[in-house]
């Protein structure tokens, strides 16, 4: 078990304007509003969402996400947010708490159960690191932890004890690492800044800035145990490692075109009209990491959605960026209609829908201000599933 090796050197003056580009498009998002104009827009269903603010420890309800209380903007690797969302997978649904969860950067995780939210936080944790990439092992949501060198003294050095992937157990209430970054064999000042878990394999790229120039390092490695009865403790005997090379990694990452996705997500989105150039980052029932896709339409700009397969909620859903949503319901019988197709509450200028995650017949979905590269305030609303479809069917009726 060798210590990965495969390393690829860029100039660092080459790579910050892609890191730079990347973050612009978490403001200026293209709008499916003005090719869509017949969707029904929910603000006006009364009692069908919720709006809610993250405070400095917590959350809290608002009547809008502007009239949220003022913040300082951040990087958004720095600002409190939510980072990444998910349903938990059917097969595990019987015997957890929470139906969903979502990793809000720098503070902890919201359990989301229906309609019921609670917050969990852990100072030793979540303060100082950047947290992303929720999935799920036996139900139990995992995420892992980073720190941004781009947004940090370039002299300052991660503890080799940092995790790298922390669990939040349902029944404790308890935070726990599960693996170091010591376990992976990185030196302090290496960071991992993305992975594929399939299941089985965890597929990382880390990276080193030294002498102005960065260093890239593409692997793989498996426990030999469960994901959750790892520990930090824990020798590289526990662990299997392989050197992969950049083209793997990015195989697994890149966005895959939408021809080759699955026949659930094109159904959903199949009334939106093919000049439209979308990209999806798509959670299918299996708790693993999500797969991106990528539709070339006529038009030069894409819009960005989340989407996720809740076989236990009995729903599938995606939202776009501007807040147009597809949603399924698998639940309807024989001669019912299935798919609908509506629009969140518009947002201001500046702000944009996020990560989406459902438990029973409750839709979250983040929200975030931005500027540029950075985030200010930042939340989630909460809508009511039941009673949009229902005022929808009522709509269509009396039409």
């Amino acid at each position: 078990m060798n210590k990965p090796s495969f390393v690829s050197k860029f100039f660092l003056l080459a790579v910050l304007p892609a890191t730079l580009l990347v973050s612009c498009r978490k403001e200026r998002q293209p709008s499916l509003h003005d090719g869509i104009s017949d969707l029904q827009q929910i603000s006006f269903v009364q009692k069908s969402h919720r709006w809610y603010y993250f405070t400095r420890d917590s959350f809290a309800q608002t009547d809008l996400p502007q009239k949220a209380p003022q913040v300082m903007e951040q990087p958004w690797t720095e600002a409190v947010r939510i980072s990444s969302a998910a349903s938990v997978p059917l097969k595990d649904s019987a015997s957890s708490p929470f139906g969903a969860y979502a990793v809000v950067n720098r503070m902890g995780i919201l359990a989301f159960n229906d309609d019921s939210i609670d917050i969990y936080t852990d100072p030793t944790i979540f303060p100082a690191v950047t947290a992303d990439q929720l999935v799920f092992s036996g139900g139990i949501p995992v995420f892992y932890l980073y720190r941004s060198s781009f947004f940090n003294e370039s002299n300052e050095t991660r503890s080799e004890t940092q995790p790298f992937l922390v669990e939040f157990n349902p029944q404790t209430k308890i935070f726990f690492p599960l693996v170091s970054y010591k376990n992976l064999k990185l030196e302090d000042d290496e960071e991992i800044i993305g992975y594929f878990w399939d299941g089985e394999t965890w597929t990382c790229s880390s990276k080193r800035i030294a002498d102005r120039l960065v260093e890239f390092k593409y692997f793989l490695w498996q426990p030999l145990v469960e994901l959750t009865e790892l520990s930090p403790a824990f020798s590289a005997d526990y662990y299997i490692f392989k050197n992969a090379t950049e083209e793997e990694y990015r195989r697994l990452n890149m966005p895959r075109l939408f021809s080759s996705a699955p026949p659930e997500l094109k159904s959903l989105v199949s009334s939106i009209p093919s000049e439209f150039t979308f990209y999806v980052s798509w959670r299918d029932v299996s708790g693993t990491s999500p797969v991106n896709y990528y539709q070339q339409g006529t038009n030069s700009t894409s819009v960005n959605a989340k989407g996720l397969c809740d076989s236990a909620s009995g729903y599938d859903v995606i939202v776009f960026a501007d807040g147009t949503t597809y949603l399924r319901n698998n639940r309807a019988t024989d001669g019912e209609q299935s798919i609908f197709a509506f629009r969140l509450p518009l947002l201001p200028a500046g702000y944009t829908y996020g990560e989406v995650a459902i438990t029973g017949n409750t839709l979250y979905v983040g929200w975030e201000e931005n500027i540029f590269y950075k985030t200010v305030r930042s939340g989630f609303i909460q809508i009511n599933i039941s009673q949009v479809i229902n005022t929808i069917l009522q709509t269509s009726q009396d039409s």
